[in-house]
């Protein structure tokens, strides 16, 4: 039997506190995760030896695997009880993240493993973000969503504030080699999270399961091909993933090489950007009340967007507060996109439809992270990490005007499914 027909004898309450765990699981998770963002560019360039564009290819690897496994994985993950998924996939990446460090102790680490990891890793990380991204809709009243969305992004937005200061710390103290094994923490205390839930929702779909992947598949593009609103959302979240990647791949070595600050340092300095976030997601739901839920998709990210020009002018000493005031700006604004944009899809789709549309949104926009790796590293062996950051920030500015630019514009709130 489906979720859809044991959600309404399922105790709200006891949604509402698993939904709680979840977030929990999930934060801790991510903040934890800083750790290789952090430490692998580090242990790639500074003990492996690895140049910029190969540094870059690091961020790419961990991409690839959203171009290949989203669509599959929003139907046949759909087969499954969520919280198996989302077991599995933490115990997995807990696993594969292990070896980094064992293979650094026994002296046989390579280049590749790095990259092998990064896949493994995100190939689990697909099947866990479409099964996590649609269950605030299937956990939470429709009245609340707005608030289960701004707690997800708050779990993110916290990762990227403090992550990266836990994580530089961790790296100085324990060095790069070891420093992963905090992100094991993590995955870890996800698990447990996960055990400690009481409610059983089912498969979404497994009541009417008739039709193959081809099949399923494609009834969800249709249904997103009709809908221009959704299509504009994806083509920006698309940008904004696309430059997002490209910005990984290229900050921590501008900070470290151009700037020259110590990694103690380079993590607060990234940490700023979780900072902005956590500003944004504390205001989005007071921001979508006051603007809208339509207009808060678009309108901050727009108005603030211009911020992370500053980035790129960053200089040692008094000129690092360029970044922390370009940083904060810029993703404050980012942070109440974000929210809005995952409320839109959420709102304009089915319940039955949900999960395979998420595939599909995460295929295009997180596949762009693939290509946003790519082209990081391309513009930081061309132009170097400066101007190459430079030309990133400027592209990032256009993907809250693409989602405007069908009829959400003229919305005020968006409407609920059909």
């Amino acid at each position: 039997m489906s979720d859809l027909a044991t959600l309404p004898t399922t105790p709200a309450r006891a949604l509402e506190r698993d939904f709680r765990l979840l977030w929990i699981g999930s934060g801790i998770s991510q903040l934890c995760g800083m750790a290789t963002v952090v430490a692998f560019p580090l242990l790639a360039a500074r003990t492996l030896g690895a140049t910029v564009g190969e540094v870059g290819l690091i961020t790419a690897a961990g991409y690839l695997p959203w171009l290949v496994l989203t669509l599959p994985a929003g139907v046949y993950g759909a087969r499954l009880r969520p919280r198996t998924l989302l077991l599995l996939a933490d115990l997995g990446r807990a696993v594969i993240v292990t070896m980094v460090p064992v293979l650094a102790a026994t002296g046989h680490l390579a280049l590749w493993h790095l990259y092998l990891s990064n896949v493994l890793v995100s190939c689990a990380t697909v099947f866990y973000e479409i099964v996590y991204l649609s269950m605030p809709p299937r956990m939470l009243p429709k009245d609340r969503l707005v608030h289960g969305n701004v707690r997800l992004q708050m779990a993110r937005a916290v990762s990227l504030a403090f992550g990266p200061a836990v994580a530089g710390f961790t790296v100085q103290v324990l060095g790069p080699e070891r420093a992963p094994l905090l992100n094991v923490g993590g995955f870890a205390a996800s698990a447990a999270c996960n055990l400690l839930m009481r409610t059983h929702i089912g498969a979404p779909g497994a009541a009417s399961r008739a039709t193959g992947l081809g099949a399923e598949l494609a009834e969800a593009f249709r249904f997103v091909a009709r809908r221009p609103v959704i299509l504009a959302s994806i083509a920006g979240s698309a940008l904004g993933n696309c430059c997002f990647a490209a910005y990984e791949a290229l900050v921590v070595l501008f900070l470290a090489d151009d700037v020259g600050v110590a990694p103690g340092t380079l993590g607060l300095l990234i940490g700023s950007v979780g900072v902005g976030g956590l500003i944004g997601a504390f205001g989005a739901g007071r921001v979508a009340r006051r603007l809208g839920t339509a207009r808060a998709v678009w309108i901050p990210a727009a108005v603030f967007a211009p911020a992370g020009l500053l980035l790129p002018l960053t200089r040692p000493g008094s000129g690092l507060f360029l970044f922390l005031c370009g940083a904060l700006l810029f993703h404050a604004g980012y942070a109440v996109f974000t929210v809005g944009q995952a409320t839109l899809v959420q709102l304009l789709t089915p319940s039955e439809l949900l999960q395979r549309t998420v595939a599909c949104v995460r295929f295009v926009s997180r596949g762009m992270l693939f290509v946003g790796g790519l082209v990081g590293g391309a513009l930081g062996s061309l132009f170097g990490p400066r101007l190459g950051l430079a030309v990133v920030m400027l592209l990032w500015i256009g993907a809250p005007l693409v989602t405007a630019s069908s009829r959400l514009r003229f919305w005020r709130d968006i409407p609920p499914a059909e």
